[in-house]
């Protein structure tokens, strides 16, 4: 006999109805490191927690397993490159990796919440921030919102030290890799420091030799610089494809503005690309590598200009026709660009290429190339980004083990 919830009047009959199909209960078995809050998986000590979540909806499984299985990593340093840092991950939802966790051991976080919401450059305001007790939150593009810790604390007492999978050093107090081993602790597998370092377990460039990372042995690395990385890529090409026998490079330099009344005018410095581009490229040497480098008060894009004495001869129609391919399609695209004449700095803030070169500005001088280039130091956080980015899926790949 008919079941009566399959039985339907229609008019002066009686029909059977059968009932909709059950919609599919998805699982998902998930185990993953969460904090005592349930409102904030960062706070207080991670524990192991094991979940199975149903749903109709796959979308909402998978979003949940994608955030699940995202490395989670710490800043500690919230100055001009943590803070570009920050705006740059939010501004980009499909990375690989969380910031659960911010430390600066000068800015307050009701200091560091008053930066965000005035910076005019940074514009945080459009991440709707809040802050309450210890967290900031903020609403990235996708219109998620992020909750992150703040501590205002020496780079010693930390409490979240354990907690990052991946602890991103951008004070540039941290330097020295041996220092930076007091971080290595619980979860920690990985410190990448913002700046030039001595003796790291490796100085990784992307677009150059971030393939050598190794997650087994290198526990302490280096994404070099913003002037490393605007020189670097651009001189390894040159030299596989003509030949290098010397090279120098001008650099002026901007600084934040914090630092006007102590940098109140030109200052000429050691650049940290005279040091390491002889480390990185083995044809570089004390006797054919120089560099200038001045540091003025202004805070917005930076000049760099390269001359380069190639060994094999070249015409500069040649030349640039090749630049042009590497650049849009070759080896160095993603990681330079290509302007036909100069329009100034101010267009080129917030460029995601490690340096602009001016096409307009190539000059053959016999086997010399001259050329001129801008790049955003402050926002050389792409490269540091991206070499981020890359280390999380070298250590998420069990192949490589």
């Amino acid at each position: 006999m008919a079941d009566a919830a399959d039985l339907k009047s229609v008019g002066s009959n009686t029909v059977r109805v059968r009932p909709p199909p059950r919609p599919q209960i998805i699982r998902v078995d998930l185990r993953f490191l969460v904090s005592g809050n349930p409102r904030h998986f960062h706070r207080n000590t991670p524990t192991l927690l094991k979940l199975n979540l149903y749903s109709k909806n796959y979308n909402f499984l998978y979003n949940c397993v994608s955030i699940m299985k995202k490395v989670i990593t710490g800043i500690n340093g919230f100055g001009r490159f943590g803070q570009h840092l920050l705006k740059y991950w939010l501004d980009r939802d499909d990375a690989q990796f969380i910031i659960s966790f911010i430390n600066d051991d000068f800015l307050s976080v009701k200091t560091a919440v008053n930066l965000l919401e005035s910076d005019p450059d940074l514009d945080f305001r459009k991440f709707g921030v809040k802050f309450e007790g210890q967290t900031i939150s903020l609403t990235g593009k996708s219109g998620r919102t992020h909750h992150i810790q703040y501590t205002n604390s020496k780079y010693e007492n930390i409490d979240w030290m354990r907690k990052a999978e991946i602890f991103l050093e951008c004070s540039g107090k941290n330097t020295n890799a041996e220092k930076c081993k007091l971080f290595l602790q619980g979860n920690t597998q990985l410190v990448v420091i913002s700046a030039t370092s001595e003796n790291p377990g490796a100085t990784l460039i992307f677009g150059y030799n971030h393939n050598n990372f190794d997650k087994k042995n290198h526990r302490v690395v280096s994404y070099g610089s913003c002037t490393v990385n605007a020189y670097v890529p651009l001189a390894a090409y040159l030299y596989d494809m003509y030949g290098v026998s010397d090279s120098d490079v001008n650099v002026i330099h901007g600084i934040p503005k914090y630092k006007f009344p102590e940098l109140n005018t030109l200052t000429r410095k050691l650049c940290t690309l005279e040091l390491s581009g002889k480390r990185l490229l083995t044809f570089l040497n004390d006797e054919n590598f120089a560099v200038n480098y001045t540091l003025v008060p202004h805070t917005g894009v930076s000049i760099i200009d390269y001359r380069f004495r190639l060994n094999k001869k070249t015409s500069k129609a040649d030349f640039i026709g090749n630049l042009e391919k590497a650049i849009n399609g070759g080896v160095l695209v993603g990681l330079y660009g290509l302007e036909e004449m100069d329009g100034g700095p101010d267009k080129h803030k917030f460029t995601t290429n490690s340096a602009v070169i001016i096409k307009s500005s190539i000059k053959m001088l016999g086997n010399n190339v001259y050329f001129q280039a801008y790049f955003d130091n402050e926002n050389s956080v792409n490269r540091y980004f991206d070499l981020v980015s890359f280390v999380v899926e070298r250590m998420k790949n069990k192949d490589e083990e």
